[in-house]
Order: structure tokens, then sequence, then C-alpha cells
């Protein structure tokens, strides 16, 4: 009697669920294919904006009156005068002699033992004036009063130097150690003849003229040794004494500004002959500033060209490639640089030694830039003149304008980046939605294939038994 055989294996459910899924997933593949062509193409604008705005900063600094002043100052003696000149010097040279520098009034107690050592009790008045040409007299400044400054009983003289110091009266003090013991000493905080200073003692011991206890602190300028001048005098306040081009000038301070305009001259020593100082325009910071100018230029160039490139051999474009806002910007761009400005020399950046190349990029011929910059006055009309109306402006005042229309918020490039945002929104919405509906399709077909494989393995199973009964029957009759 024939018999029934029965398949033993079930159905491979995931395999066949995730074949029919791929082919459920060809339009979702599509969609981000489109959503990540959409991100580079952001991307790339995020990186144009950027080197449009650098590229613009550089041609802004071009404009600026700050660029065009820019001196530079040398001294024949820059130990004894050292000139540093600012924005808008005016070029020129200038004869400098030094008859005194300013200092500070310093004095200095006797010696004691150590900074351990009690000094007195009572409290020193110290008042900052200035003291006449002959130093008999001294007049207090009625500006700024007389500070007291109260010594407690057993301070020693560590502690006076710091409540001298804490008192803020117009003097620091220190302790110096001369072979001898250790001295107090008391210097003005600033330079200058009006910054003498005297200091009366109130001495706890009564005796306020004497030179034992607190009074051994006590100094009248005007008064001889002894009789309330204990301290020695080591160093006179004075004023600086300068002869410019002939002119004398004094100063409270070795640091002299506004003497030559936008010049400053710090003073280093007494002088014997005549400093020369000359000032003249600083070509290597316009030097500087163009180069900046070219190599931002450069740059945007560079990646203007790599975003619109297409390479045939590789058959690859850039993300941009064919983006007619990209391609105006460039157009644009290359047609300010390669424009003249007025009918005066340099009218062109060709003129100046700065030339277009083939590929839009600028090279910079040095010899004939550096004897442009002989001029700076003629080269910062080229580029910053204002005009009557926008088309006579100079070069960069062109740019600065263009680039401000092309990065404004309704300018150009946000409208493309806009336009660009809106369809990877709508494009992120559609993935979203294909997905949802992909994972219904999925559990469908998961419970459908799940539930046939359970059919099948409960119909093998009704095969294999009856299969057992009749190879049972067939036992029995034999």
């Amino acid at each position: 009697m024939s018999t029934i055989s029965a398949a033993t294996g079930g159905i491979d459910v995931q395999g066949i669920v995730s074949q029919l899924m791929q082919i459920e997933r060809q339009p979702l593949q599509a969609i981000q294919k489109n959503l990540s062509g959409i991100q580079a193409r952001l991307s790339a604008f995020g990186k144009l904006q950027s080197a449009l705005a650098s590229f613009q900063d550089a041609a802004r600094a071009l404009t600026r009156s700050a660029t065009w002043q820019a001196s530079t100052a040398g001294s024949s003696d820059a130990a004894a005068v050292k000139a540093t000149a600012g924005s808008g010097a005016i070029a020129g040279g200038y004869s400098i002699e030094v008859a005194q520098l300013a200092r500070r009034q310093t004095v200095a107690s006797g010696a004691y033992a150590d900074g351990a050592a009690v000094v007195g009790e009572g409290t020193l008045r110290i008042r900052m004036g200035a003291l006449d040409a002959t130093g008999t007299s001294f007049t207090p400044d009625a500006a700024r009063p007389e500070v007291a400054v109260t010594i407690a009983a057993g301070s020693t003289l560590a502690q006076v130097r710091d409540a001298i110091n804490a008192a803020g009266a117009g003097v620091t003090a220190s302790l110096v150690a001369d072979g001898s013991g250790q001295r107090l000493m008391l210097r003005s905080t600033d330079s200058g003849a009006a910054q003498a200073f005297s200091v009366a003692v109130d001495d706890a011991d009564g005796a306020s003229q004497d030179a034992s206890g607190l009074s051994a602190l006590a100094f009248d300028p005007a008064a001889t040794a002894g009789a309330g001048r204990n301290l020695s005098l080591t160093q006179s306040a004075q004023d600086a004494l300068v002869t410019v081009n002939g002119l004398q000038v004094s100063s409270p301070s070795n640091r002299l500004t506004g003497v030559v305009e936008n010049v400053t001259l710090e003073l280093g020593r007494v002088t014997t002959s005549p400093v020369e100082v000359t000032v003249g325009s600083d070509s290597a910071s316009l030097r500087g500033s163009l180069d900046t100018f070219v190599k931002s230029w450069n740059d945007l160039n560079k990646l203007l060209a790599d975003q619109v490139r297409y390479d045939p051999d590789t058959k690859t474009a850039g993300p941009l490639q064919g983006d007619q806002t990209v391609v105006r910007v460039q157009q644009q761009l290359r047609e300010i640089l390669r424009g003249t400005v007025g009918s005066g020399s340099p009218n062109s950046l060709s003129a100046l030694g700065i030339e277009v190349q083939r590929d839009g990029s600028l090279a910079t011929n040095a010899a004939r830039l550096d004897a442009a910059l002989a001029d700076p006055s003629a080269v910062q009309a080229f580029f910053a003149q204002s005009g009557a109306t926008a088309s006579d402006d100079g070069l960069a005042k062109r740019l600065v304008t263009r680039l401000d229309t092309m990065l404004a918020t309704d300018g150009v490039l946000t409208g493309a980046t806009d336009s660009l945002h809106a369809r990877e929104k709508a494009a992120g919405q559609q993935q979203e939605r294909l997905e949802a509906r992909l994972n219904e399709i999925q559990k469908r077909l998961l419970r459908q294939y799940t539930a046939l494989d359970a059919n099948l393995a409960q119909m093998t199973s009704s095969l294999a038994s009856v299969q057992s009964l009749l190879d049972s029957n067939a036992s029995s009759r034999g």
C-alpha cells in the first residue's frame, strides 16, 4: 500500500520578510538619497557664507582709515629714547635731547637690626605735594589730603611697612638690607616733581622731633638734617626735561604721549647728544593687510570653483554644481575685481601689482606692489574712496557693499538656504511617514508568514500522525 510522506522543515519567516522589505524600502532609499543631497548642499552653502564673510572682513579692513594710517617709528638710540608710532602719526623727523629723567621721591630710615625690630607707637601723617627748585620749600597738594597711619604699641619695622602700604597714602614702603641692617624705604607711587611727600610724626613718647621711637621716621622735605628730617633723601621727585626740535618739554613721567602727535616716547637715560626719531608709513603693516585680502579671496575663489566643478573623468560633481545662485556670486565678485576705479594711478588691481589669473585667483607682483605702497594715499583712494555714486567707490568699498547684499537676511544666499531648509523639512517629514508605513507593512508580513509557518507546522504534525497510524496497521497485518 502506498505511504504518505510529509515535509519536516519550517518556513524562514525572517528571511522572506527581509527580502520583501528590501523591495518595499526602495522608495525610502530614494528619499534618503535626496535628503543626503540637500544636506550636502546646505553644508556647502554654510562653508560658502563663512568664506564670503571672511573675504568681506579683509575687504572692510582696506576701507578703514586706521589701516592706511599705520605708522612706524625708529630711534637712533632706543636705549635713550624709544619711539612707538600709533595710528595717524605724522611722517617726519624729530631731534630729541633728554636733560633729566622723571623720578620718584625716595627716602630711607636708619639701620635696624631686622624687620622684627620694634619701632615705636604713634601716628605717621603722610602728605603729598611739591618741593620747589631750591629744595627749601614744600607745598602740600590741597587736592590730596593728609593720610594718617596709626602705629600700635609694639609694632615692628615690618608691621610699620605693612600699615603704610595698606593706607593708600601715595607712597609705597619696603624693607631693604644694605649690609648694616634693615632699612625702611618709602617711595612715591608715581614719578614727577608733584609727587614729593612729607612724613610728620605724632610720637606717643611726646617727643616728635627727636630721632628715637616713631620720630625716627619723620621727614620734613624743607628741613635740615634732624629737627623733623630723620629719614635720608636718596632720590628727589622730579619731572623729565626733554627738548624736542629745540622746544623744551617737561613731563612727570618718562613715558611721553602727545608731545609728538600719535607717537609715544619712552625715556631711558639722559643724553649727551641729540637722538634722531623718524616716523613714517608702516609699509609692512599695509602689505600685511593686502596679503590678507589676496589670500582671503584666493581661498574663496577655490571654494567657489570646487563647489560648482564637474569632473568628467570621475563623473563626479561638486555639491553646488549648476546652482545659478553660486554662479552669479562668483561672476559678480570676479567682475568687481577686474574693474577699474577712476582715472588716477593705480586704477586697477593689475596696476597696483595684484594680477587676476585665468582661474580667477589673485597673484601678487611684489616689486610693483611695494612701489605702489610708496604712495599709500593713492592706494587708499583706490580701495577706500567714497564716490558720488556707488560706481565711483573704491574697489574694497564696492566689494563690502555687494557682499552686504549677498549675505543679508533677505539676500540671495539666505533665500537659497531657506529654500533648501524647506525641502529638507519636507523630505524629512516624507521619510518619517514612509518609515511609519514600512513598519506597519513589516508587522503585517511577519504576522502573515508566522501564521503560515504555524499552519504548515500543524499540517506536518497531522501528516506524521497519519503516517504513523498507517505504518502500525501495515505491521499488524503482516
